[in-house]
């Protein structure tokens, strides 16, 4: 009996296997949300100092927020997965405010990067440009996103910055619901609260008072 007890005490390869994916898949989830916020946020913040600050129209809104989800999903699930191998322990707050740190920086250039793109869709699909004419406009996008990396990356770093300390937090949140020892808690409520976590920021980023958001950057 007491060479199966450590055994007991522990999790399987396979079910720290599980753990791991879960963790990714719901910071993951709720990166995506920050990166759909903060790019909507950082937008707002451009306003001129003598315009008045307002929220995107649907569909150019719609377009940056997913291309925001898609710059932070570029970065997120491969760190997580490596930085964060040992799942059935909970990180410390110390290491995810770290990990949020990294996810700010490396997201705001990355965002920065696919900006000339962005603008290039949202042109497309308000029918100011031709279908014959997008591939040649989504290279040229591609190669202004290298200058566009660094001055629209810094240009939104304090906006991201906010968006890694809201990460950092909500990550050691998730990690502690995901390597609870309560299986309902770790199978369940790491997703409601990576929803209700990635949910709130979004409406408040596509709803929230325009004057407020403009501050955040």
């Amino acid at each position: 009996m007491k060479n199966l007890t450590p055994l007991s005490l522990r999790h399987t390869p396979i079910q720290n296997r599980v753990l791991r994916i879960r963790l990714t898949a719901s910071v993951a989830l709720y990166g995506a949300a920050l990166g759909s916020a903060a790019i909507l946020i950082s937008i707002i913040t451009r306003t001129g100092k003598f315009d008045t600050a307002e929220h995107l129209a649907f569909t150019p809104g719609l377009i940056s927020a997913l291309t925001g989800a898609i710059a932070v999903t570029l970065i997120t699930p491969l760190a997580i997965y490596h930085l964060r191998n040992n799942a059935d322990e909970s990180g410390g707050i110390l290491l995810w405010l770290a990990l949020g740190l990294g996810f700010g920086v490396a997201s705001s250039f990355v965002t920065g990067g696919l900006f000339p793109l962005n603008v290039v869709l949202i042109t497309f699909v308000e029918d100011n440009i031709r279908l014959g004419e997008l591939p040649s406009l989504l290279a040229e996008g591609a190669f202004q996103g290298i200058r566009s990396f660094f001055i629209d990356g810094a240009l939104s770093i304090y906006t991201w910055f906010l968006a890694g300390a809201l990460f950092g937090i909500g990550g050691w949140i998730i990690d502690k619901f995901n390597a609870s020892p309560n299986p309902v808690a770790a199978k369940y409520g790491t997703w409601v609260v990576t929803l209700l976590f990635g949910l709130t920021i979004v409406a408040f980023a596509a709803f929230g008072p325009p004057e407020t958001l403009e501050t955040f950057g």
